[in-house]
C-alpha cells in the first residue's frame, strides 16, 4: 500500500510532500538516486551542510510518501538525519568558524542523544499505562500475534515472556539515566542489542531493532575518561 494523495499543507511545510504532490516514476527514481548519492557522500566524508540538509529533506519526502509502511525507528531515524544536518567533517582555516562547527557538532550530539532518551523513557511512561504490561501478559499477547511472532516466539515459556515483560520497563525507565555511567553501560547495551535483535528478526521489524542498536554506537563516543581521571 502506497500513499500517493496529494496535500498542501501550506508554507514551508509543503517541502516535506514535494514526493506526494508531484510524484512520477522518474521523479521517485531521482529521490532514490538522490538517497544513495548523499549517503555515499556522508560515507565518505565529503558531506558539508548543505548535502546534510538535503539528505534528511530527501528522506523526508520518502517516509511521507510511504508512510503506511514505516515503523517507529523510521519516525526517529528522521530526528537523526536532521541532527545529521549539523555535522560537518570540512574543517575551516579560520579557527572562529571551526570553534562554531564544533558547537554545531556537540550540540546536534547531544540532541540525538536527548532524542534516544526520550524515546525509551516515553515508551516506558506508556507501558506503565498499559494494564497488560502492568500485569505482566503483554510480551506474550505481543507473541500471539500472526504479523509479529514466528515458531521461535510462540515456543517460548510464559515465565520467559513474563521477565521479559518487566525486563524491558525498567530497561526503558532506566536507560536515560544509567547510560552516561560506564559501569552500566555494557550490561545496558548487551540487554537492548538482545532486545532489539528479537525485533529486528523474529518479530519482522527489521528496520526498527537496526536502527535502535545503531543509535548506542553514539553512546559509546561519550567521554567518560575525563570522568574517571577527574575522580582520581
Amino acid at each position: 500500500m502506497i500513499y500517493t494523495h496529494t496535500v498542501f499543507v501550506g508554507g514551508i511545510k509543503d517541502y516535506a510532500f514535494l514526493l506526494n504532490n508531484y510524484y512520477s516514476k522518474n521523479l521517485s527514481i531521482i529521490f532514490i538516486l538522490l538517497l544513495l548519492i548523499l549517503s555515499l557522500i556522508g560515507l565518505l566524508k565529503k558531506s558539508n551542510y548543505l548535502t546534510n540538509a538535503l539528505l534528511w529533506l530527501v528522506m523526508l519526502n520518502m517516509n511521507s510518501f510511504l508512510y503506511s509502511t514505516l515503523t517507529a525507528g523510521d519516525y526517529l531515524l528522521n530526528q537523526l538525519v536532521f541532527f545529521n544536518i549539523f555535522f560537518s567533517a570540512q574543517p575551516s582555516a579560520k579557527p572562529f568558524l571551526n570553534d562554531t562547527k564544533t558547537a554545531f557538532h556537540n550540540m546536534a550530539l547531544a540532541g540525538i542523544k536527548i532524542q534516544i532518551c526520550f524515546v525509551y523513557f516515553i515508551t516506558a511512561w506508556f507501558k506503565l499505562t498499559d494494564p497488560l504490561w502492568l500485569n505482566g501478559t503483554a510480551v506474550s499477547h505481543i507473541f500471539q500475534i500472526p504479523e509479529y511472532s514466528s515458531p521461535l516466539l510462540l515456543s517460548l515459556p510464559f515465565w520467559f515472556c513474563l521477565i521479559l515483560n518487566y525486563a524491558t520497563i525498567v530497561y526503558q525507565l532506566l536507560f536515560p539515566v544509567l547510560i552516561w555511567f560506564r559501569r552500566f553501560k555494557i550490561w545496558f547495551f548487551a540487554f537492548g542489542i538482545f532486545q532489539h535483535l528479537l525485533i529486528a528478526l523474529a518479530m519482522g521489524l527489521f528496520s526498527f531493532g537496526m536502527i535502535m542498536i545503531m543509535c548506542y554506537i553514539l553512546f559509546l563516543k561519550y567521554d567518560d575518561t575525563e570522568m574517571s581521571h577527574g575522580s582520581r
